[in-house]
């Protein structure tokens, strides 16, 4: 067993175990098809303005409203390698693979299926790797040291004292999702959680009981997967 999967199976164990009460809903939302993330469909919702649309012919979506589907995305909606390195020069940073083949198929991108887990086995409390307010992902244009990011969200604390390192990928209210440069190139994996209600939220959202970590990319890729719940 390789490192990468020795350590995705270490956070798999250390998942609370699922409740036996869960409701009917719950049971058949679980249910539902689960697809392991890559990087060519970590989107089933890119940003609209990239999309690529047809004419729905399904009868059956056509009879519940859905006259459109989405097909793939504009060259617009993806980065070269020359544009992913100028950002990268911007940062100062090289961005850990795959997210750098993410940004080659999606600059960025919308979406509210996304866990972290076991796909053989999902579980309820699987955390959701994006900000939940938003669900979306920064175009790269728009990543940026989390210290620049989040006085737009939560004002009147003193984000400066927050490691430049720190760089954000997705960000809105009160979460983010961070690749964590202070021990090095190949930066840890983290999904945020800021609260209000904290005496210092600079200070303890690291520690905060809704804040995840992953140690690199790799790791956090691998338990990936997409799973529509709304039913």
């Amino acid at each position: 067993m390789d490192e990468t999967e020795s350590e995705y199976q270490r956070l798999l164990d250390a998942r609370a175990p699922e409740e036996e009460d869960l409701t009917k809903r719950d049971r058949r939302q679980l249910k539902q098809p689960v697809t392991c993330v890559r990087p060519d469909n970590f989107f089933r919702w890119h940003l609209n303005r990239h999309t690529v649309f047809e004419d729905e012919t399904d009868p059956k979506r056509i009879k519940n409203g859905i006259y459109l589907r989405r097909v793939g995305v504009t060259a617009a909606g993806r980065l070269t390698e020359a544009q992913i390195a100028v950002e990268e020069d911007r940062l100062g940073v090289r961005l850990p693979e795959p997210w750098r083949d993410v940004y080659r198929h999606f600059d960025g991108g919308w979406t509210d299926e996304l866990y972290w887990g076991d796909m053989s086995d999902p579980r309820m409390y699987d955390p959701m790797p994006i900000p939940q307010y938003g669900h979306e992902y920064l175009a790269l244009e728009d990543v940026a040291p989390l210290r620049e990011l989040m006085p737009k969200e939560m004002e009147g604390y003193d984000w400066t004292r927050l490691d430049p390192r720190l760089i954000t990928i997705a960000c809105a209210e009160p979460q983010a999702v961070i690749l964590d440069y202070r021990d090095g190139v190949d930066p840890r994996v983290c999904c945020a959680f800021f609260s209000r209600y904290d005496d210092d939220p600079v200070e303890s959202w690291e520690r905060h009981e809704f804040t995840y970590w992953w140690p690199n990319m790799r790791v956090f890729f691998r338990g990936l997967y997409l799973q529509d719940r709304n039913i």
